[in-house]
């Protein structure tokens, strides 16, 4: 599988020769002052992880060092599903490279607008609100323009994939787009799918989706020492992993009357810090059997066999159920096999320490010269961000981290919350009829307003509401506005939900967002491969049809349809296994 080189690669640094600098290193020793992981430790590490060396013998920073999550899953087999080495991503972005340097712009961003509350990200009738949002807008499209731009490297930014826009034209972000990625239907409404902000039936039950957040303006690791514990030891101040980040005292959290939906960008990545994984798409799925959603017209329950039979266990509410869990650890050990087998990329908190180190340097010991973009300093993002690390007595460029310990102890690329989410959300458009094609073959996405809700079983149903959700910088039990919605689709809000989990993984700072893009394809890829297997094993032969989440040179996604095992993307034969779709 193709790489960066990263791992592989030797850093000349001043005089110094630096192997590991660009990869994950976490809960490795670091040598003094600078944070470098220690070359021989990292040495082991790789051995380990081609399997040939136990990973007990990897050298740990510290005696409590956390444990290295999971990284013999992705040399599992499962009979549900290809080897994970059968699939492929494309290269992560290198180290040194322009795109690095602007999703790094993009995260500083994120790290600053954590807290403003996200029906503030919309213009309002044509007034420029002064909250930073347009100022990072045109900061991170700039960038963004110059890594799209640097074909000289392998894993650049990708329009169509990455970013908004087409496969060959870059959309300017806007405030309305900004931190989404441009998936079909995801830009329209507010950041925050409607999947996310209502009650949900459970059977006799009822979910909550409300969550009691976290502290704002608590951000971590913004201590160069406290970082430098955090990459030897993997464990934040309060010496909790990250499965235990936040979760040490009260004091970590609003009051508990703030309970309230998603709001910020803060509550946002509180959801994925510490969801069950699949837990979105689960909601999202009793929410849409509860809606009264049509099966796809692929189903023979929806279509020929309707009149005597209906789905269950195949075809069914069982199945669909039990297939987002299915789906998503199947997800997991594949994503795992890129993250530890193939590339080993490090995590956004370790690259702040090296822009850091680089741009503001330790006293008395100088700077490095790590060969970073020298503008991803100086923009106006890190420029915020350093103001932000100073109001707490730390005059650092260090990523400001949403979780205590920061990020976990497993590598960036691909990222497993988002390969799920494109896994479940991909299931989801393939099981439930999300468009109408015309007679020419137009496509025209379904109304989120065809849903229904009912606040009782016995109760008339209503049409589906759609909201907009915020918080008042006085008030943190937040609010939930009904909107319009009128142009709001299932499959947009199915996009955006996939966006949301993968995106949120960002606004904590644990993520670059080409792990989240591509890692959403090979989940799409994933379950692809799995529905044409459905399509083989079930007597009623079903067929599939979703869109895709890249898009073509038209602005339009590709349209995939699966029947008698075979995968089909806009009429031409694919292998999923190379995410070809």
């Amino acid at each position: 599988m193709a790489t960066n080189g990263d791992t592989e690669r030797i850093f000349r640094v001043g005089t110094d020769d630096v192997r590991g600098l660009g990869s994950f290193h976490k809960t490795l020793p670091h040598r003094e002052p600078y944070g470098e992981v220690d070359t021989n430790a990292f040495e082991t590490l790789v051995k380990a992880t081609g399997g040939n060396e136990a990973f007990a013998n990897v050298p740990k920073g510290t005696a409590d060092a956390a444990a290295l999550v999971n990284p013999q899953a992705g040399l599992a087999h499962d009979h549900l599903s290809r080897h994970p080495v059968a699939f492929d991503m494309p290269p992560a972005p290198t180290l040194r490279s322009l795109t690095t340097a602007a999703e790094m712009t993009e995260l500083y961003w994120m790290a600053v607008l954590r807290d403003l509350s996200l029906d503030g990200f919309a213009a309002k009738d044509g007034v420029q609100a002064e909250d930073g949002v347009q100022t990072a807008a045109s900061e991170i499209s700039e960038k963004f323009a110059l890594a799209v731009a640097d074909i000289h490297d392998l894993g650049h930014l990708r329009p169509g994939v990455d970013v908004p826009g087409s496969a060959t034209t870059l959309s300017t972000i806007t405030r309305q787009n900004i931190f989404r990625l441009g998936l079909p239907g995801e830009e329209v409404g507010p950041m925050v799918s409607q999947f996310f902000i209502r009650d949900v039936n459970f059977g006799t039950q009822t979910i909550n989706q409300k969550q009691r957040p976290y502290k704002r303006d608590a951000n971590y690791l913004t201590n160069f020492s406290q970082w430098l514990h955090a990459q030897n030891s993997g464990n934040g101040d309060d010496g909790k992993a990250y499965s235990d980040a936040n979760v040490a005292k009260e004091g970590y959290y609003e009051a508990e009357s703030c309970s309230r939906y998603i709001a910020t960008m803060r509550d946002l990545a509180r959801f994925v810090n510490k969801d069950a994984l699949h837990q979105a798409y689960f909601n999202a799925t009793l929410l849409l059997l509860s809606g009264k959603a049509n099966w796809t017209p692929g189903n023979p329950y929806n279509t020929t066999l309707k009149s005597r039979e209906a789905g269950f266990g195949t075809l069914g509410g069982p199945h669909i159920l039990a297939l987002v869990s299915e789906v998503a650890t199947r997800a997991l050990k594949i994503v795992w096999n890129q993250k530890w087998q193939v590339n080993l990329r490090l995590r956004p908190e370790a690259y702040g320490g090296l822009v850091h180190v680089q741009e503001i340097g330790l006293d008395p010991d100088g700077r490095r010269p790590y060969e970073l973009p020298e503008w991803v300093a100086t923009t106006l993002g890190a420029k915020s961000v350093r103001e932000l690390n100073n109001k707490h007595g730390n005059d650092t460029l260090l990523l400001p981290m949403a979780f205590t310990s920061g990020s976990p102890a497993h590598p960036a690329y691909g990222a497993g919350h988002a390969t799920v989410a494109g896994a479940c959300v991909t299931v989801l458009k393939a099981f439930f009829k999300t468009y109408d094609i015309t007679a020419t073959g137009e496509v025209t996405p379904l109304s989120i307003k065809t849903l229904e809700e009912k606040t009782y079983p016995y109760a008339k149903a209503t049409q589906f509401a759609t909201y907009i959700t915020g918080v008042d910088s006085k008030d943190c039990a937040g609010y939930r506005t009904e909107i319009d919605g009128a142009d709001m689709t299932i499959e947009g809000e199915l996009n955006k939900l996939a966006s949301n989990v993968a995106m949120g993984r960002s606004m904590g700072g644990v993520h670059w967002r080409t792990d989240n893009t591509r890692s959403l394809m090979l989940g799409e890829a994933i379950s692809a491969q799995i529905l044409a297997d459905i399509t083989m094993d079930l007597v009623e032969r079903p067929k599939f049809e979703f869109r895709s989440f890249s898009r073509k040179e038209d602005g339009n996604p590709k349209m995939v349809k699966i029947e008698q095992g075979r995968i089909m993307v806009d009429g031409v034969l694919v292998d999923s296994h190379i995410s070809a779709i």
